[in-house]
Formats: C-alpha cells, structure tokens, sequence
C-alpha cells in the first residue's frame, strides 16, 4: 500500500532533520567559546577533531536561531554556550540537524514546582511538546561541572524533544526505522526490569512515565564506558541512533592523557 500524505509529511520531515546539508559557518568560531567549551563541556573534549569542528558549527547554529531567555537571570554566552551544547551533544552525529522543535528556552535561577513557582525544588528541567524548554540554571551547571555524574539537565530536556511528533509524545523517539521498532521496546523493556531490581547504571527516575528514553540518553553520554560495559545492546542502538560512539572516543582521550 502506498503511503498516505500524511505519512509522507512525517517522512520527509525526519529526512529532512537527519540528513540536510550542514549549513555553512557564518563566521569564525570564538577562540574563547572553544576554550569554554573545553573546559566544561566533556564530551567536546572527547570528539574526534572533525566533530569538534560540526559540534561547534552547531552550538553557533544553535545560539544564532533560538531563543535563549533568562527568568531573573541574565542570560550571558557562558549560559548561551551551555545551552546549545547540550543540544548539540545529541545533534553532532546528524549532519544539519538544526533543532527545529525548539521555540524557545527559558532559564530559571532556581528549580520550580509544577505551577513555575520558583524556588520549590520539584522540578529542575521541563520540554514542553510545542517547543519551550525550562532549565534551571544551578543545575544546568551542575550538569556540566561533574563529568562522571549520569545527571544531565540538558542532555535530558532536549532529548525529550526526541519523543515527541507533531505536537503529541510518541513511545518511539523520533526517527527510529520502523524495521528496528521491536528491538527497541524489547531492550527497553528488559533495562526497565534491571532498573527495577536495581542492576542498571540508569536511574531509577527512569522508571517514570516517558522517562527511561531521557534518562538512558543521559547514561550514554555521562557514562559512555560503563554504560557501554554493563548495557551493550542499549549502547550499541543509541550509538546507531545519535550516530556517535562515546566509549570509544573517550577512551582514546584517557589513553592520550596517560
């Protein structure tokens, strides 16, 4: 059966996210953005030099097309920065991706309840389906100062944008084939059940709804040895998916270092 028009909207959307042309560099990358993100960004530290390069093509990219919006907070490049490269550590494997789904970001000083008070630690982070995506800014920098932490705020949050298709979550992350559909909810299913008996590096906050794709994504960059070590099929299909190989990479960087 052919596919139907709305079927072909979808496809040639994800194509057109995964595999457009990577837009040329308007202008030079900040000598001080590159040693910013040296500093705090590990998984910069770990790309191959041709990925660095793409990684920071979309951080400028990032920073030049979104809104990034402080709630009393004044928004500077170090903020600006961290934000995109969150983004971009997901997006630095799918040439051209350009994080259309995001509308807008806003920073809060402070976590936040569900009602946006500030200052009532419910929540740190929140991607709404239409695009906004909340972050507190302590833990955002937490998220970036310790590098052996599975916590990320910005790799969570915008790896929720993932699971969500025209406005509705999906169980699926978006742009998953569909010949490879069973595979994931198979692995899916059984790392739920080694987080709930407690043999998973995940964490347990996975078990919530919508939530083990965000939290594995987080694992897979944080921990990309363990994770690699203690969940090779979980690994070894987001490594397909984000098209990047963490473990790797960062073993060469140790190896260098030693």
């Amino acid at each position: 059966m052919a596919p139907g028009p709305g079927t072909v909207h979808v496809l040639k959307k994800i194509r057109g996210k995964f595999w457009a042309p990577r837009a040329p560099r308007a202008e030079p990358f900040p000598d001080e953005w590159a040693a910013f993100l040296w500093q705090h960004s590990a998984h910069y530290r770990r790309l191959p030099d041709r990925l660095q390069a793409a990684f920071e093509q979309d951080v400028q990219r990032f920073i030049a097309a979104h809104r990034i919006t402080g709630v009393e907070v004044d928004v500077d490049d170090r903020l600006r920065l961290l934000v995109a490269a969150s983004a971009a550590t997901l997006s630095v494997g799918w040439r051209g991706y350009t994080w259309s789904e995001v509308s807008e970001v806003l920073l809060y000083p402070a976590d936040f309840d569900r009602d946006y008070a500030i200052g009532r630690s419910e929540l740190a982070g929140q991607a709404h389906v239409w695009g906004t995506v909340i972050l507190s800014v302590p833990s955002l920098l937490h998220s970036f100062t310790y590098d052996e932490d599975p916590y990320h705020l910005g790799v969570h949050e915008f790896a929720h944008l993932l699971t969500y298709a025209r406005g509705l979550p999906t169980a699926i992350p978006v742009g998953v084939a569909a010949a490879r559909i069973p595979l994931w909810e198979q692995i899916q299913s059984q790392e739920l059940q080694r987080i709930a008996a407690g043999d998973s590096v995940i964490d347990v906050y996975a078990l919530g709804p919508s939530e083990f794709f965000t939290c594995a994504v987080e694992a897979f960059f944080q921990t990309p040895i363990v994770m690699r070590g203690n969940h090779r099929r979980l690994y070894g299909f987001l490594s397909r998916y984000f098209r990047q190989i963490p473990a790797t990479w960062e073993s060469r960087l140790r190896a260098q270092r030693v």
